[in-house]
């Protein structure tokens, strides 16, 4: 993959993406592709916790995404809960603008995401959930190597209703297993994703 042309890259949070983070946050339409129940945040709470992200990355690790073209931030991304003894984490659920739901750039987001936590953090294990019913979500993780572990019954509390969680993980091994064999190219991630929503639309 050193070949691989990426359309975006990632960085740190700056002060002056609270007001883009807000404006996702404050979105119920994005909001709906998290599994976090969804809650207005005032601009100010937002700066508090951007500036948080900002001033401390030993267990939680945000990151803005953004365009290589115009260097326009389009989403952020996170590594959360970090444990350095065992060297595993949990992937964050990606954010992006209603513009890039094309599948390129959440494609490249996990890339470098991965990347970060096998080759620059040294991780062993990554842990990543969804909402059961967010196919689109188990769609991406299945076709990007993460193994379905179980599902969490009645977990979260979201729209006036319970719903299941999935708990999937990938594990250095086979990240660089997937590596080796070119699975992580944007053609293989499209006819994995393929199979894999075949498989859930029965």
């Amino acid at each position: 993959m050193s070949e691989y042309s990426y359309s975006i890259y990632l960085r740190g949070f700056k002060e002056s993406d609270v007001e883009q983070i807000n404006r996702w946050r404050n979105d119920p339409e994005i909001q709906s592709l998290v599994s976090a129940p969804f809650k207005y945040v005032p601009e100010a709470i937002e700066r508090e916790w951007v500036r948080s992200k900002m001033l401390s990355n030993h267990r939680d690790i945000y990151l803005a995404i953004c365009l290589k073209e115009n260097d326009r931030m389009v989403g952020y991304i996170s590594i959360n809960d970090i444990d350095h003894i065992s060297r595993k984490a949990n992937v964050g659920g990606i954010v992006l603008d209603r513009e890039v739901h094309d599948g390129i750039v959440r494609h490249e987001a996990g890339l470098l995401i991965r990347k970060l936590a096998f080759d620059e953090l040294n991780l062993n294990r990554l842990e990543g959930s969804c909402l059961a019913e967010h196919i689109a979500s188990r769609v991406v993780m299945e076709a990007t190597g993460y193994t379905l572990e179980g599902i969490l019954r009645d977990n979260v509390y979201k729209n006036g209703s319970y719903h299941d969680s999935c708990i999937y993980s990938l594990l250095r091994k086979e990240y660089y297993e997937w590596m080796e064999r070119g699975d992580y190219s944007l053609a293989s991630f499209a006819r994995k994703a393929k199979a894999v929503r075949k498989k859930y639309r029965g």
